[in-house]
């Protein structure tokens, strides 16, 4: 063999060798140095070293992939796999690193429950419980959403709902460390927590629920405002990142989107200054089409102001297109030493043979 034929060659393992390290190099930052800078990178300043408030890690809209939404066969798979692994991590990270007193989920824990077979909605529950590992379920409050049981496309389901409560305790009102923490349905318009009114005295009231409630109407909204009085509202399903702030007197409602990137101060509201505010979680999977991703944490003092901020997940649907770049850079610089391949192994099966891949003018454009 002359001596070009050699230095080509060495070129070609040369290229493939770069391509090799760079989709290695690329694989290891956003698989794992993402996640490790990310609480220093565009996380907030929440008051943790304090340790006198209580910490409620708030999450919405896991809605982990079932078998009808995704790509059939060995990529549906990959689909979920690759969701759930991201949920898990991200919820890991999130969980060490404010450490909640409370786990509060606002609904859509799955996407397809609503129409599911029983032993499909096991599988995504047994799924569920092996994402979210990091907690105590004692101290967890779980909320259906309209992808559990119904209510959005689709009218609410009563064996759907059964069956989602025989999962998730069906517990309206819990009362931990001077929060009391009421559970309201929209999609059913439940008025379960009335047999809970007569408990209310005067600790901080969270209201919980799936689907906004300042942006929606009719008379079940004004009924939970008025008797439950709340001085906060939690919810998710609009997959977005909101702080409303409504002055009850007036009606007058203030608007704040929380956004990646942002300043990192964390929102501090006084609960005793008669307002009422509504914190709208973004979604914690990043299958929701958008790249604001994330878990809210909040710390509420013992004088009762309450510090939010949204701990930001990276952007997996970034990082995944840069997959496909990387991939492309790495065919290109592969290509020359696969279409040597391919006539070095046409020539050892038909030797004497035209080849396919070679007319004597390709190959030497490719070296």
């Amino acid at each position: 063999m002359d001596k070009p034929t050699l230095r080509r060659d060495a070129v070609r393992r040369r290229r493939c060798r770069v391509a090799l390290c760079l989709l290695l190099v690329y694989a290891l930052i956003v698989e794992w140095l993402v996640y490790l800078v990310a609480p220093y990178w565009n996380w907030p300043h929440l008051p943790l070293t304090a340790g006198i408030g209580t910490r409620l890690l708030l999450v919405a809209d896991p809605q982990l992939l079932g078998r009808v939404n995704t790509a059939p066969g060995l990529f549906g798979f990959i689909e979920r796999w690759d969701s759930d692994r991201y949920i898990s991590k991200t919820f890991a990270l999130a969980n060490d690193y404010l450490k909640p007193h409370v786990v509060i989920f606002l609904g859509d824990l799955s996407d397809e429950g609503e129409f599911a077979t029983d032993d499909d909605f096991r599988s995504y529950i047994e799924r569920f419980f092996n994402i979210f590992t990091h907690i105590d379920y004692r101290q967890a409050i779980f909320l259906p959403g309209d992808n559990d049981i119904g209510g959005e496309r689709r009218s609410v389901g009563k064996a759907e709902l059964q069956r989602f409560n025989s999962y998730f305790r069906n517990d309206t009102f819990l009362t931990y460390r001077g929060i009391d923490f009421i559970k309201v349905n929209y999609l059913t318009t439940s008025y379960a927590y009335r047999s809970h009114l007569s408990q209310l005295g005067s600790n901080v009231r969270f209201v919980l629920s799936h689907v906004p409630l300042s942006t929606s109407f009719g008379h079940y909204i004004k009924d939970v405002v008025k008797e439950l009085r709340p001085d906060v509202m939690l919810a998710g399903h609009r997959h977005e990142s909101v702080h409303l702030v409504a002055e009850q007197a007036t009606g007058s409602v203030e608007r704040l989107e929380l956004r990646l990137g942002a300043d990192r101060r964390p929102l501090r509201m006084d609960l005793s200054s008669g307002r009422l505010h509504e914190l709208r979680l973004p979604p914690c999977s990043y299958r929701m089409g958008t790249h604001w991703v994330g878990f809210g944490a909040a710390i509420l003092d013992p004088d009762r102001v309450l510090t939010y901020g949204v701990l930001w997940s990276p952007d997996r649907l970034l990082y995944l297109a840069g997959y496909l770049v990387v991939l492309f850079v790495c065919t290109v610089l592969c290509l020359p030493a696969a279409w040597q391949l391919c006539i070095s192994v046409w020539r050892h099966f038909c030797p004497g043979k035209p080849s396919r891949f070679y007319g004597g003018s390709l190959l030497p454009l490719l070296r």
